[in-house]
């Protein structure tokens, strides 16, 4: 009765960590949202007048401010919910394992966690200062006469959907939200793999295709099921990878991919 325990035990933690990045994501939007209406407000001033110096100096110096306030804030919650995801990531292993009647005490470093943290706070710092430069190239256009403030408020994005600078920096700000967590867990998987491969003869790991927003990747999908031994990669097409999001993948595999890798043992089938 072992099979039938491993598949739910995985099916229920890969469901937590779906559920987790759906959390960090609409966190992260929240905070983006928040961005949006402060520069909003400070578009409000002139939006009934003209432009001046002046009047551009205050706005900018307040955008960039709240611009500077929302690459703290939104450092904080990813690094929250990367140790979210790292932490499921290695109950993915330690759980499976368990429920099969084996247990392993190791506890995974968290060198690789610190790096990839530190990956994403970069891009974070890249996304910050791509919407501030932005923002600001747009309200020089309109102090220069190219445009009105009305203009200058449609272009930057009055809210999250409509084509703008701020839908932009909103798609981007998903993309690594969902991308970074992924990788974190399965970075945790792969690394608790590792360690339980000494308890395990035969531990194997399989691929599972979970989708992508908007185009399924071929490869990725025909990949579905393939095992292979938990230290050797999987064949994604041409490309071997380690696991899902694998960093040393091409970025066009790893962008918004849903997928993950889970244990495989003969014995569970």
């Amino acid at each position: 009765e072992v099979m039938p325990k491993v598949n739910s035990t995985i099916k229920k933690i890969l469901k937590e960590k779906d559920a987790g990045i759906l959390t960090g994501t609409e966190a992260m939007n929240g905070i983006l949202v928040d961005l949006q209406k402060q520069v909003q407000g400070e578009l409000g001033g002139a939006a009934l007048g003209s432009w001046d110096a002046y009047q551009l100096k205050r706005m900018l110096d307040a955008i960039e401010r709240q611009t500077a306030d929302f690459q703290t804030k939104a450092k904080k919650e990813i690094g929250t919910s990367l140790d979210a995801s790292w932490e499921t990531g290695r109950a993915l292993i330690e759980e499976s394992l368990k429920v099969a009647g084996i247990y392993t005490g190791f506890n995974i470093s968290t060198s690789s966690l610190n790096a990839l943290k530190d990956f994403t706070f970069h891009k974070i710092d890249g996304l910050a200062d791509d919407a501030w430069y932005k923002i600001k190239g747009e309200l020089t256009l309109g102090v220069l006469g190219g445009k009105t403030p009305a203009e200058v408020a449609n272009a930057i994005g009055k809210n999250l959907t409509d084509k703008s600078i701020f839908s932009s920096i909103s798609a981007r700000a998903e993309a690594i939200t969902k991308t970074e967590m992924g990788r974190v867990f399965s970075t945790a998987t792969q690394s608790r793999m590792a360690e339980a491969a000494q308890y395990v003869e035969g531990l194997e790991k399989q691929w599972i295709h979970a989708g992508h927003p908007k185009a399924a990747r071929p490869t990725h999908v025909a990949a579905a099921g393939q095992h292979v031994p938990w230290n050797e990669p999987f064949l994604i097409g041409s490309i071997p990878m380690m696991f899902p999001r694998d960093p040393k993948a091409p970025i066009g595999e790893v962008i918004n991919c849903g997928c993950d890798h889970v244990p495989w043992h003969e014995s569970w089938q």
